[in-house]
C-alpha cells in the first residue's frame, strides 16, 4: 500500500506556513507541581493535633503533584492558522467500507457534493478525516480506512476550496 502523509505530517512539514503547532504552556504544570509540594510540606509544619487535616493535606498534596505530572506529558497538541491564530479541529464522517473506492474518487476529484449520495456508517472502519476552521476557510479532508490492526490514510490529504469546505461543514452539521 501508498504511503500517504496524513493531515498533521501535512501541517508539520517545514514548507508549510499556513500553520502552526502549539502545545498548552508549562506553566499550569509547573504550578501544580508546586502546590502539592507546598502542600505536603505545609503538613509537616501543622503541628499534629488533628490527623484529619494532615490526611486531606498529604492526599491534596499528593493530587496535585500527580496531576501536575501527567499534565507536564501529556499536553494535548493543537494546531493554529498562522495568520490569525484561530484553532484548526479535526472532525470526523463515518461511511460503509464498501463506498471505500468512490469516497476516494470523489475528494480525490473534488466532487464533495457526491458525498450526500454515500451510505453512511456508525463505526471507524472507513472515515473521512476533516480538519477545518469554523468558517470553512481553511479545510483538508483525508480518507483513512481500516486495514486489520492499524488505521492507513487511504488517500493524499487534499485542501479544499471555500465551496468544497461549506459542503463539509454542512455535512457535519448534520452528522451532530
Amino acid at each position: 500500500m501508498e504511503n500517504n502523509l496524513s493531515i498533521e505530517h501535512i501541517f508539520n512539514s517545514k514548507e508549510n506556513n499556513e500553520v502552526h503547532k502549539s502545545k498548552p504552556s508549562v506553566v499550569l504544570s509547573i504550578l501544580l507541581i508546586a502546590s502539592g509540594i507546598v502542600l505536603v510540606a505545609v503538613n509537616g509544619v501543622i503541628p499534629a493535633s488533628d490527623g484529619t487535616i494532615s490526611t486531606l493535606f498529604i492526599l491534596a498534596g499528593i493530587s496535585l503533584l500527580i496531576w501536575g505530572i501527567i499534565y507536564a506529558f501529556f499536553k494535548k497538541i493543537s494546531y493554529k492558522l498562522s495568520r490569525n491564530k484561530e484553532k484548526i479541529t479535526f472532525q470526523e464522517i463515518y461511511f460503509d467500507v464498501k463506498e471505500r473506492d468512490k469516497l476516494i474518487s470523489i475528494i480525490s476529484n473534488g466532487n464533495v457534493n457526491e458525498l450526500e449520495k454515500l451510505k453512511k456508517a456508525g463505526i471507524d472502519a472507513l472515515k473521512l478525516r476533516v480538519a477545518t476552521i469554523p468558517d470553512g476557510s481553511f479545510c483538508y479532508s483525508q480518507v483513512v480506512s481500516y486495514v486489520p490492526y492499524e488505521f492507513i490514510n487511504a488517500n493524499e490529504a487534499r485542501k479544499h476550496t471555500l465551496e468544497e469546505a461549506q459542503i463539509l461543514l454542512n455535512m457535519l452539521k448534520k452528522q451532530k
